[in-house]
């Protein structure tokens, strides 16, 4: 006996985020998770960073000269996109190396966020 797929209108509604994640130095796209999530658990819990339910998509470095610089594209449910950037905005250092991270645009789907930069 297979299992049904969930029809569309059951399943749950997903948002993209693209962001510029700006450091001093390399960061792989695991540090990036843990420091995407980390400012999340921090700042609403844990209760309210599982309904934000984050997921990485795309970590794509970038060509920068003076710094290293990341394009990131994040996955989290609908109606937590402020919350999320909220949350990333936030972010300041990570293993005392100065991160900045600026949101580009929110879209509904991957292909939409990508024609967009």
């Amino acid at each position: 006996m297979r299992l049904k797929i969930l029809p569309p209108t059951l399943r749950q509604k997903k948002r993209y985020i693209a962001l510029k994640l700006y450091s001093e130095s390399e960061i792989t796209k695991d540090e990036c998770i843990q420091i995407l999530w980390n400012s999340i658990i921090n700042i609403f819990g844990e209760i309210e960073s599982g309904k934000i339910n984050l997921w990485l998509i795309d970590f794509e470095e970038a060509e920068n000269i003076k710094r290293f610089e990341y394009n990131c594209i994040v996955r989290c449910t609908r109606g937590y996109e402020k919350m999320a950037l909220t949350a990333f905005y936030t972010i300041a250092n990570y293993r005392k190396n100065p991160i900045a991270i600026h949101g580009l645009s929110t879209s509904g789907t991957i292909k939409n966020l990508k024609e967009k930069f």
